[in-house]
């Protein structure tokens, strides 16, 4: 049975054992201008599609959570009219972090879990990948929310940077600036094995992930990711050199070695 529940603030919706947030749906608040270069607002926070592309992309290869829009919840319309009056015309759903078995998540390893989940947040320009947005299931993290990713103005991984920057000075660190300050050959290997991952991604299967997503603009979302994946390797590159710099008052005995396409730690003796 279904159940629609308000607690602390929350709205949740529990159907079949499981329990998700629901999250109101905003829609972009100026229309989008197809005459122009960016088809879409720059802005998507509470955004369910984006949401959407960003979890379809991820289950399997990270650990994060499922999102799902209105289309695909059996709701009933006792329960539609319920979620209008408590959240908002539109909504979507975010399944409850701590219902997953950690054993069933891609990553049980918290480290590899994190080096995988960065090289993922870089390729979808996920940049409020923090602590609030990380849900510790034992020592395996499981992430949520993903409304601050694919947005035009990141897309160029410089401006993309800054972002990062700019969070962390307001105490939203992200969990690539933490993974890059405290670099060690472990985690060098990690994003290699992470990176080649998201390289082989069929580009069938952006389509059709930019497309259940429910999207008005789908050629311009499969593009931005497609190309993301391009440079993956080389955007990682461009993040780690502008983190790991500040380790190596830290770390004197290490070193970093970089080039154009690769970067690396190794050991002085």
């Amino acid at each position: 049975m279904a159940k629609v529940e308000f607690e602390h603030g929350l709205i949740t919706y529990s159907i079949n054992g499981e329990i998700y947030y629901v999250k109101r749906h905003f829609p972009p608040t100026i229309p989008p201008n197809r005459s122009s270069r960016f088809l879409v607002h720059e802005t998507f926070f509470s955004y369910g599609p984006i949401e959407r592309i960003v979890s379809l992309l991820g289950i399997g290869r990270v650990n994060v959570v499922s999102v799902k829009l209105s289309g695909d919840m059996d709701i009933g319309c006792v329960n539609i009219e319920k979620l209008k009056e408590l959240v908002g015309p539109e909504f979507y759903f975010s399944k409850a972090a701590y219902q997953y078995d950690p054993h069933h998540l891609p990553h049980q390893d918290p480290e590899r879990a994190m080096g995988f989940q960065i090289v993922f947040d870089t390729l979808v320009r996920n940049w409020d990948d923090g602590e609030r947005n990380i849900w510790q299931l034992g020592k395996v993290p499981i992430w949520f929310d993903f409304g601050a990713s694919l947005d035009p103005r990141c897309q160029n991984i410089y401006r993309f940077l800054l972002k990062l920057q700019d969070a962390a000075d307001t105490g939203r660190v992200s969990s690539i600036k933490r993974y890059f300050d405290d670099y060690t050959q472990k985690r060098e290997d990690i994003i290699g094995e992470a990176v080649e991952l998201f390289r082989n991604m069929p580009s069938q299967e952006i389509r059709g992930i930019v497309s259940d997503a429910e999207h008005e603009f789908t050629g311009y979302f499969a593009e931005y990711i497609a190309g993301n994946i391009v440079q993956i390797e080389e955007d990682i590159d461009i993040l780690r050199g502008a983190f790991v710099q500040r380790a190596l008052t830290s770390h004197p005995s290490l070193m970093i070695a970089t080039s154009p396409r690769n970067a690396y730690w190794r050991q002085v003796k």
